[in-house]
């Protein structure tokens, strides 16, 4: 019995620091794992490398927060607010983001492998060397954001918004960029190897010294498009002042 009631003192113990952890205030470095932090209003507060793994975030409003390296791997980010935030090289790993707002961001080297995106918006936000390898990401809007040297491989992207952005040496290798717009987007040195772009739009894009080898282009549209060096399905490459048409 004695054994027992030790035990039970431990648990209680470990229990009350886990209640603890969940309710530390708002600081850089803090443990919010697998807390529940839905519908608050966080807006401008510190959160540098904080541990937020399996929290669920849902409705609550980071907009202009300091998220520099926090963790999110795994998290629940259904109607969250980021829009303004500074977030270079936070994680999102396997996250569940819904209706989300990230636009404006600074999401330099971000990680969103295998996360699970819906109807969630990117709009004028920087994520230069973001890696989305395997995100699932529907209905996405990215126009006019920063994507330089982004990694979208094996990423499904059916129907997203890139209009307008700028991504030189973005990769797309294997995505599904279904019915994707990349009207007036610039892309030079991109890759879309052996990529799905049914219906994909290019109109009036940089695609030179891209390389589209591989990839499937029935219904694609490339009006306008700047095919300097692009390098084709076929690996042909076309000739520098091609327009609309690899010649």
């Amino acid at each position: 019995m004695r054994r027992h009631a030790l035990v039970f003192q431990i648990l209680l113990l470990f229990m009350g620091s886990v209640e603890a952890k969940c309710e530390d205030e708002a600081r850089p470095g803090v443990n919010w794992s697998g807390c529940d932090k839905r519908g608050l209003d966080l807006s401008g507060v510190d959160l540098q490398g904080a541990i937020l793994r399996r929290a669920d975030f849902s409705n609550s409003n980071l907009s202009r927060a300091r998220l520099v390296g926090t963790d999110f791997n795994f998290a629940t980010l259904n109607g969250t607010r980021f829009n303004g935030a500074r977030m270079e090289k936070s994680r999102f790993n396997n996250a569940r983001i819904n209706q989300a707002d990230f636009s404006d961001a600074i999401m330099d080297e971000a990680r969103f492998s295998r996360a699970s995106i819906q109807q969630s918006n990117f709009f004028g936000s920087r994520l230069n060397k973001a890696n989305f390898y395997e995100a699932q990401v529907s209905k996405g809007r990215f126009e006019k954001a920063l994507l330089n040297q982004a990694d979208f491989s094996r990423a499904r992207l059916v129907g997203a918004d890139f209009k307008n952005i700028s991504a030189r040496g973005v990769i797309f290798k294997q995505a599904d960029l279904e019915d994707a717009d990349f009207s007036a987007a610039s892309l030079p040195s991109a890759s879309f190897e052996e990529a799905s772009l049914l219906n994909t739009l290019f109109k009036a894009a940089d695609l030179s010294e891209a390389s589209i080898r591989g990839a499937i282009i029935d219904g694609a549209q490339f009006q306008q498009a700047k095919l300097s060096s692009t390098t084709w399905v076929n690996y042909k490459r076309c000739r520098n002042g091609s327009i609309g048409e690899c010649k």
